[in-house]
């Protein structure tokens, strides 16, 4: 199985993309999304504090990893034999990403992040003013250092079949 993880900031598309590529056929994870994939670890004790459910504050997050379950993981990928699809951002990403033929950078530019986040209502993460700061500060950084890795940017800052259809050559342009 060819596989690729695509990541992005908060509010890039991961979540509408991964619902694109599984209406269109294709086994796409968004860690967010499955239940006992991800939770929030706390950084000293290593207690987990449930999922994306979680209260969102800054003082919270501060304190908080992001943190994928790598062997779940591994075991929902598993389940296909040709293109798998994982989209996230997880904190212990240097785990994750040996997993992975391929990664895809989600990129748009922070207006159109931060109205997602704003618009959204399926979680809370971003919306206290305080962690879109520091979401905002993140995208620069995070783009610089899975570009560095060979991550293949992706521009969201347009309707969502279109980002399907990019990314969707990529990955074919993977199988041979």
């Amino acid at each position: 199985m060819i596989k690729i993880y695509i990541t992005g900031v908060s509010g890039t598309g991961k979540t509408t993309l991964a619902d694109e590529l599984t209406r269109l056929g294709y086994l796409a994870i968004s860690i967010d999304e499955v239940d006992g994939l991800c939770s929030w670890v706390h950084q000293k004790t290593g207690e987990k504090h449930g999922g994306k459910d979680a209260e969102m504050t800054k003082e919270f997050v501060d304190a908080h990893d992001w943190v994928c379950d790598v062997d779940y993981l591994k075991r929902l990928l598993n389940t296909q034999d040709t293109i798998g699809f994982v989209l996230g951002m997880a904190t212990n990403e240097t785990e994750v990403l040996p997993l992975f033929d391929k990664i895809i950078l989600l990129q748009c530019s922070p207006a159109v992040f931060t109205k997602r986040i704003e618009d959204r209502t399926d979680n809370s993460f971003g919306k206290d003013k305080n962690v879109m700061q520091q979401i905002i500060k993140r995208a620069e950084t995070y783009a610089e250092e899975m570009l560095a890795m060979g991550a293949i940017p992706v521009d969201t800052n347009r309707p969502v079949n279109e980002v399907a259809n990019q990314v969707l050559q990529i990955a074919h342009g993977l199988v041979r």
